[in-house]
């Protein structure tokens, strides 16, 4: 794994690279050869997908004032909008069977795909101040301080209220979320936006352990909260680890915000559902996605609909990314740098630009 100071250097020399700068990437061919070669059997009864239980949260959302609802975008991103997502976990499992994890990219047919930071970018719409701007891991000592300054918490309380749950460490939301309530019943907007937010960057953003908030996420949405980092890097990066981890090891759980992996396969895997959505500036394509119906189809089903697809039909970029600009390179190298809450990995645009 890279060093801290070496992923640092990365991207602080990001550049963008138009699609003839760089050299030649490798062939669709050469990635379903490697496909093929020295991977497990994946069975799909061995591969959990743990989605947190987001009524509660959501119902808090919904009893704020618009204008503060309003503010909280402004601040945040359209991250609320991720607890409206009905997530088909078939979807998930079936996609994994096509991930490549040596070029990081799902692959099938004709076909080499993955999801990129502007489009993540795209349909969260996360402000930030400055674009290398993001999150870099480092060892956790007393995140309970973090806790205590986001939240008010008392340090004492926040210290022995940290649990510990297999290698991770955290507190359940359980506990957090009366802090939540507390902001809401005395209407202080502010603060209760902030213990919202938190809730869906270690619920849905960073999920861990079902039901607790992780010193990661914490870490995270402090660097965000006091340093205005861009988080995007870092979600996409643990979307790729945990599905190179689930494929090379042919079972496990994938651990990722999977709600926003779900709309991202939906916008590419059923155009028919999509076809007669219209993108405006003032209704956001997350929106409009989370009120797309989508029939339920169990794994068979989404396997038959992503093997129905070859590079002529396949959607390929949707009309809200249309025009983006897109970091295919970074630092000299061919590929992106993305460092998680768990692990470091690089993905390479390139290959399936179009």
């Amino acid at each position: 794994m890279a060093s801290s100071s070496q992923s640092a250097e990365k991207v602080q020399n990001a550049k963008l690279w138009s699609k003839s700068a760089h050299s030649p990437v490798p062939s669709q061919n050469d990635v379903s050869k490697a496909h093929a070669s020295s991977l497990p059997s994946l069975d799909l009864n061995k591969i959990e997908v743990r989605i947190n239980s987001l009524e509660g949260l959501y119902n808090r959302w919904r009893s704020l004032p618009d204008q503060v609802k309003a503010r909280f975008e402004e601040k945040y991103g359209r991250i609320a909008t991720l607890m409206r997502v009905k997530v088909q976990i078939p979807a998930l499992k079936a996609m994994l069977s096509v991930w490549n994890p040596k070029y990081g990219v799902f692959s099938f047919n004709d076909i080499d795909t993955v999801p990129t930071m502007e489009e993540y970018q795209a349909l969260l719409g996360i402000p930030y101040s400055t674009q290398n701007r993001i999150y870099l891991h480092l060892e956790h000592r007393q995140t309970w301080k973090r806790l205590t300054h986001l939240l008010g918490i008392p340090s004492e309380e926040a210290k022995s209220k940290e649990t510990i749950k297999g290698n991770t460490h955290g507190w359940y939301w359980t506990y957090l979320e009366k802090r939540l309530d507390q902001y809401i019943q005395e209407k202080q907007w502010d603060q209760a936006s902030v213990a919202l937010a938190l809730g869906i960057y270690g619920l849905i953003l960073f999920p861990g352990p079902l039901g607790i908030v992780t010193c990661s996420a914490v870490e995270v949405f402090w660097t965000v909260e006091r340093h205005e980092i861009n988080p995007i890097p870092a979600i996409l990066a643990e979307t790729l680890l945990t599905l190179t981890y689930c494929r090379q090891q042919g079972k496990g759980s994938i651990k990722c915000c999977s709600q926003l992996l779900y709309l991202w396969i939906i916008s590419h895997m059923c155009p028919m559902e999509t076809k007669g959505l219209t993108w405006y500036l003032d209704q956001p394509p997350i929106e409009k996605m989370t009120w797309l119906v989508i029939s339920p189809k169990n794994e068979q089903q989404w396997w038959e609909r992503i093997l129905s697809f070859n590079s002529h039909d396949y959607c390929w970029r949707k009309l809200w990314t249309s025009g983006q600009l897109v970091l295919i390179g970074t630092g000299g190298n061919q590929s992106v740098s993305l460092i998680g809450v768990t692990g470091y990995t690089s993905y390479t645009p390139a290959l399936v630009m179009k």
